[in-house]
């Protein structure tokens, strides 16, 4: 039976150790601390990351989306497109450099 260290079962979940210290102190994720250090069995890791695609997946399936959340994103990115630049008045955007050409060397 393999067992993971927290940063391992970070990087197993793809998240962030303070992900798995959350999902750890709340019992959702199956691990004990011995000493300073968290220990997880990968079964454990496993079958909660199994059970989280299947509650998501099955979300997806059924259509429960948040129609209220995609109006408020809409209306962000309206907002995001209509505010005004606040840079100074007067300032312009800085020109990127140009490069020199770079002589061709005919090859032999």
């Amino acid at each position: 039976m393999k067992t993971y260290d927290l940063l391992e079962c970070a990087e197993l979940l793809k998240v962030d150790r303070n992900t798995v210290l959350k999902i750890a102190g709340t019992g959702e994720l199956p691990g004990a601390k011995i000493g300073r250090a968290w220990v997880f069995l990968e079964d454990d890791v496993l079958s909660f990351l199994r059970k989280k695609i299947q509650e998501q997946s099955n979300a997806r399936l059924q259509g429960a989306f948040e129609p209220e959340a995609d109006e408020k994103l809409a209306k962000a990115i309206v907002r995001q497109f209509n505010t005004h630049d606040r840079r100074r008045p007067g300032r312009r955007a800085r020109v990127l450099p140009t490069l020199p050409e770079i002589p061709s060397v005919a090859v032999a």
